[in-house]
């Protein structure tokens, strides 16, 4: 073959190997111009379907999925319309909490309130179940010169409304503002009381440091003057379960996770540690196959099911208070008045598809869906898990 033919068949074969390869955008942050680790890629209908790498690459997406949704905690989202090659610059989100007062004397437990929104997906090969919901919780932190009262730092929900999406692979589909069975890790989603800086982030006031764990980074810290963002890889190493402890009382179950990144803001950052009125916004990217309730039986397979949730906490409200205080709210939390929920506005916009999801939820007819639905005899209560539950009957599900 003369040289003549081999030049355009070389060109040609290069020409059909780029265009297989997908183009990819890359998510970085609009001040620096460094790329953002592990930002969240929701598709058209909110649903979590990936995140970007650790050199903020975005995954490989099919183009069925767009428009995207990119998140990441203290930056305001991102839509990507179609594929691109672009970098996609995020802006720096300012939060402004209201003023806290410390009088450590009369003041012993930190109470704080907050939004919490979610994207859950509950899924076999196929059935799938999406979760959209937002809730308004507490926290209520003692010092540590507080021994007699315990607090605690799992969200308690004081207010919340929920939003399903049942599809399965037939297409066919349904929504409802009910569903018996717990799929969602949010409800799991602690906070920390006080953890200690490294030692490269006390000695300035703009500085970075990575925490390697066993395999990979397990703490990537940026310092700007009193703001401190934190990414912590949970599974990169056991040193930082201590970040959200009652997620991994699980490990020892029937969990297998398989991804567990958290994303911390931490404003007015002004010691060698950072307390829990720290945080201001924080997220959670958790992927798991099985849950501890046996989640099998209600897809009627024995196909793996598979979790995952995607969930953002704003700190709305913060406030010392005296135990007598604190035990009076826990024992009576309207004592605030009407709690709502009220999404405050550094929450982004919800996206269109959320919207419509929540007016079709809001229009459904759930009296005559109760009428018109037979009994799945599958879901009646069973002896073994009345006796577990200390004989609560398990209410039919729809």
């Amino acid at each position: 073959m003369s040289g003549k033919f081999i030049t355009p068949l070389l060109t040609f074969i290069l020409i059909l190997l780029l265009s297989e390869i997908s183009e990819c955008a890359i998510i970085v942050d609009s001040k620096t111009g460094l790329p953002l680790a592990k930002a969240s890629v929701l598709d058209k209908k909110g649903k979590l379907i990936g995140f970007c790498s650790e050199n903020g690459e975005l995954p490989d997406i099919t183009a069925s999925a767009y428009p995207l949704s990119i998140r990441c905690i203290g930056y305001k989202p991102a839509t990507i319309k179609q594929p691109t090659e672009e970098r996609i610059a995020l802006e720096e989100k300012p939060y402004n909490l209201p003023e806290l007062t410390v009088d450590r004397k009369k003041h012993q437990v930190l109470h704080i309130i907050g939004y919490l929104r979610e994207y859950s997906t509950l899924e076999s090969y196929y059935d799938t179940v999406f979760l959209f919901r937002e809730k308004t919780v507490d926290f209520m932190i003692p010092t540590k010169q507080v021994k007699k009262y315990e607090g605690w730092t799992r969200p308690r929900v004081l207010e919340s409304k929920s939003y399903y999406h049942f599809t399965n692979v037939e297409g066919l589909d349904s929504v409802s503002k009910y569903y018996e069975q717990i799929f969602s890790w949010s409800d799991l989603a602690g906070i920390f009381r006080s953890i200690e800086l490294p030692e490269r982030l006390k000695a300035s006031d703009f500085a970075t440091d990575t925490v390697f764990g066993k395999y990979s980074p397990s703490s990537i810290w940026r310092k700007e003057d009193e703001t401190v963002f934190l990414r912590n890889d949970m599974l990169a190493d056991k040193e930082d379960h201590k970040w959200t402890p009652d997620h991994f009382r699980l490990f020892s179950m029937a969990v297998d996770f398989t991804k567990f990144i958290t994303n911390y803001t931490l404003t007015d950052v002004t010691g060698s540690t950072v307390f829990a009125d720290n945080i201001s916004m924080l997220s959670y990217n958790i992927e798991s196959q099985g849950r501890v309730l046996d989640l099998r039986r209600l897809f009627h397979s024995d196909d793996p099911i598979f979790m995952n949730t995607y969930a953002e906490l704003y700190i709305t409200d913060r406030e010392y208070m005296s135990i007598k205080q604190a035990e009076k709210w826990e024992k009576d939390p309207t004592l605030g008045d009407d709690i709502g929920i009220n999404p405050p506005p550094e929450a982004p916009e919800l996206e269109p598809a959320i919207k419509e999801l929540i007016d079709r939820v809001n229009n459904f007819d759930y009296d005559q869906h109760r009428l018109d639905t037979k009994t799945d005899r599958f879901l009646h209560p069973m002896k073994k898990f009345d006796k577990k539950r200390k004989k609560k009957k398990f209410p039919l599900s729809f």
